[in-house]
């Protein structure tokens, strides 16, 4: 594996943490900080989408997109995906499953 893609694909999971952390309950961001230092990439993506799912927490298409994305890049099952649709979109309300029946 490439450094630099590895680094990129480091780093979407910091980011992430970062920027969902006013959504994330303290103990959730501690779980997530500790797979992260233990390199467990996939296991703080799926800590992060749990926790989300867990509580409804609203989430924006982009943000559920980069989700989406990261899981596809490192060849995870659908446990984030599955996760995600319980998470209203922050914009319009609606789960993903309501705005996937509303098309």
């Amino acid at each position: 594996m490439d450094a630099s893609y590895y680094e990129e694909i480091t780093g979407i999971p910091h980011g992430l943490t970062i920027w969902l952390s006013d959504r994330l309950a303290e103990k959730d961001l501690a779980w997530t900080a500790e797979f992260l230092d233990a390199n467990e990439l996939g296991l703080a993506l799926e800590q992060i989408a749990d926790a989300l799912s867990e509580h409804e927490r609203p989430i924006t298409p982009d943000e559920r997109a980069d989700m989406l994305a990261l899981a596809d890049r490192m060849q995870m099952d659908d446990r984030v995906f599955r996760a995600l649709t319980i998470c209203p979109d922050a914009e319009s309300g609606r789960s993903a499953i309501d705005a996937r029946e509303h098309r």
